[in-house]
């Protein structure tokens, strides 16, 4: 508790110039009851002004008070050695105790210890109060640079997950890029191929004729046999350019099994006489079986 009691008092040091001047101050400082009344103490009397013992002595110190006859060369070198921001340097001015005959008043040595003191005092209270705000201010810097700092971190972690990403969907890009090229190159004639159109047979012949189909199937033999261009028959289908294409071509086959259901009779006697002597450059061109039975087989 005693540790805890001193440590909130304010640290003073005096520096004299000599023994005598230091008896002097110490007295002084015993009379004005600092500590008691003024929660101050002085904690050390260094009679002298070498600097590599006053530095020693001095540190840790509060408030530094220095013995002189103003700010005098001693003084500057003194406050420019021992200065730093969490202290106070202040005079203890030699020129307001000696009386007249050049010798010490007491009385006046308690005064000008104890307003040197008072002075130093709000001086170094003033000073603790700048460096609290400066503290703060630096909380606050600290906190908000500690804040960008973590917002820079995810930034570059969001980076580095879009830089993936976006790697990956040139990846993607370059493959669908080469699955166009291959797929353009394999159909890049596309236009240039008629397109056929799908009608459903038994309809389109009663859509066009009005009447049942009964034999598909020598439709599809007829279609096989001649192959006109573009024109597919099978599976109950028929593949043409357009309906009308289809429709033509039903009206030729049609034609042509009325004519030939018309005329069978004399065709296979035609073809019975004909059995044994050489086919003609039209059957060759055709194909044209001697038994017209076996044509729609």
């Amino acid at each position: 508790m005693e540790s805890d009691a001193h440590e909130s008092k304010i640290d003073v040091r005096i520096i004299v110039g000599g023994l005598d001047i230091a008896q002097l101050v110490s007295k002084a400082v015993n009379n004005i009851q600092l500590e008691n009344d003024y929660n101050i103490i002085v904690s050390s009397i260094i009679p002298t002004v070498e600097l590599s013992i006053v530095k020693k002595v001095a540190n840790g110190a509060d408030i530094l008070l220095i013995g002189g006859y103003g700010s005098d060369e001693t003084y500057n070198i003194l406050f420019n050695e021992l200065k730093t921001d969490f202290n106070h340097i202040g005079l203890f001015d030699y020129n307001n105790i000696i009386v007249e005959d050049e010798s010490i008043d007491f009385k006046l040595a308690e005064k000008e210890i104890l307003n040197s003191i008072i002075k130093s005092t709000l001086s170094y209270s003033l000073n603790l109060i700048n460096i609290h705000t400066l503290e703060n201010k630096l909380m606050k810097v600290t906190h908000n640079y500690n804040n960008l700092l973590d917002d820079y971190n995810q930034v570059i972690k969001e980076q580095e997950v879009l830089t993936r990403e976006n790697k990956e969907l040139r990846e993607d890009i370059d493959e669908i890029k080469s699955d166009f090229s291959a797929f353009k190159l394999r159909y890049e004639d596309i236009y240039s191929k008629e397109i056929l159109e799908i009608f459903n047979l038994d309809e389109l012949w009663q859509d066009t004729f009005h009447q049942d189909l009964n034999d598909a199937k020598r439709i599809v033999i007829a279609t096989d046999k001649f192959k006109p261009d573009n024109i597919i028959v099978g599976q109950g289908y028929i593949a043409a350019e357009s309906k009308a294409k289809a429709i033509e071509w039903l009206n030729i086959v049609r034609t042509a099994l009325i004519f030939v259901d018309d005329n069978e009779d004399d065709l296979r006697k035609e073809l019975n006489s004909n059995s044994e002597t050489e086919p003609s450059e039209v059957e060759e061109d055709y194909e044209i079986p001697n038994n017209f039975e076996n044509f729609w087989d």
